[in-house]
């Protein structure tokens, strides 16, 4: 048993500042873990999920194929994608399977998990590079991709709507981004009855792997102050992005999320 000692208590999760200190720490300690623990905490789905995400990504400027098959901006080039908090890579390389001619970006902000994911990369996807940086201040130029995806990313953000604004900033017109994230159902008792099986089932994990049932309940409480779906819809829309739409998979505990640029 890896044993994590931090206390929930000593974070204030509505701070950037601390979310993004106890981020560093909590994911330090997952990594060595998180393909496991995904899989547990999703009854087995995390993998689906994440290729529902990809394989349904809105066509956008993608909808030329080349002779092969492979999809590629209306402009004949490879596809730029960049995948936010991409762990140890499991979406990064489910973009680079997509698009093998196209340039996928892997960014975390943890250097644990970033090592994971480059050592899984290997030699099979040369078009992926994995990057060390912050979701509230991505190191791109405007409008530098055509595909921005996040699994469970923006729940995670130490400031959502910075994160968002950074997203919409880098997104080339015309251009798609897709999240996969935990739900909060918009019907109060519904959200809180999520919030509280998702704590307890998270509680669970982290006391048998970690001993300390903070490490993964800690998702009900980032859960407990994200957006509700029908909120973070609309948070969206209000930020620019066009062509907004969920999709939520059998239990509902989780939603994917697809949004255009104009």
């Amino acid at each position: 048993m890896q044993v994590f000692t931090e206390r929930l208590a000593d974070f204030d999760l509505r701070r950037p500042a601390s979310k993004r200190d106890y981020n560093r720490r909590v994911f330090r300690a997952v990594a060595p873990r998180y393909g496991v623990i995904t899989r547990l905490l999703s009854f087995g789905m995390d993998a689906f999920w994440k290729r529902a995400l990809v394989a349904r990504l809105p066509r956008g400027p993608l909808a030329e194929r080349s002779g092969t098959g492979v999809a590629r901006p209306s402009n004949g080039a490879p596809p730029r994608a960049l995948d936010l908090a991409c762990g140890t890579g499991d979406i990064s390389l489910l973009l680079a399977r997509r698009f093998p001619a196209g340039r996928i970006e892997g960014l975390d902000l943890s250097p644990a998990m970033l090592a994971r994911a480059r050592r899984r990369r290997g030699a099979r996807a040369a078009g992926v590079r994995f990057r060390l940086g912050d979701l509230g201040s991505l190191p791109y130029p405007a409008e530098s991709f055509q595909l921005v995806t996040g699994g469970y990313a923006l729940r995670n953000a130490p400031d959502l709507h910075e994160c968002l604004r950074e997203v919409f900033r880098v997104l080339a017109s015309g251009g798609s981004a897709a999240f996969l994230d935990f739900n909060r159902s918009p019907v109060p008792w519904r959200g809180r009855l999520q919030v509280r099986l998702l704590s307890w089932w998270g509680g669970l994990w982290g006391l048998l792997l970690h001993g300390n049932p903070e490490v993964y309940s800690y998702i009900a409480k980032t859960l407990a102050l994200f957006p509700d779906r029908t909120s973070f819809e609309h948070l969206l829309r209000e930020l620019g992005f066009r062509r907004v739409r969920s999709r939520l998979p059998p239990g509902g505990f989780v939603s994917l999320t697809w949004a255009g640029k104009p």
